[in-house]
């Protein structure tokens, strides 16, 4: 696995969506590209105007979702926050879920960590 102290560089994005009644959205980042590795050390989501029902956290990799974390009944404006690093390949797209919004909710995730490229590949 890749060392922390020789990453090439920090990584940090946010995604904004916009909420749907009676569906489920998802705010993706771009595929790791081929011959990286990133690690995800800090992951924020929530839905700055209106209560969720479900909120998923998840790495969809060769064609299937795996889910990390599940929170429940979730507040307006309530931050949710992982509660540790998330290891991603080539290939891995990170995810936010989101069920029960509203129309026109602005929904947001926030991630922080470092890439690396794997030398010699």
């Amino acid at each position: 696995m890749p060392n922390i102290n020789d990453f090439d560089r920090l990584y940090r994005r946010t995604k904004i969506g916009v909420g749907v009644t009676n569906g489920t959205v998802r705010l993706a980042l771009n595929p790791i590209k081929p011959h990286t590795f990133r690690v995800l050390t800090h992951v924020t989501v929530e839905d700055v105007d209106h209560d969720v029902d479900i909120l998923r956290i998840g790495i969809h990799s060769v064609g299937r979702d795996h889910f990390l974390d599940e929170i429940l009944a979730v507040d307006a404006a309530e931050l949710c926050v992982s509660r540790s690093d998330i290891l991603l390949g080539e290939g891995d797209i990170f995810f936010a879920e989101f069920t029960g919004t509203t129309n026109g909710n602005q929904l947001k995730m926030t991630c922080i960590g470092w890439e690396q490229h794997l030398k010699g590949k």
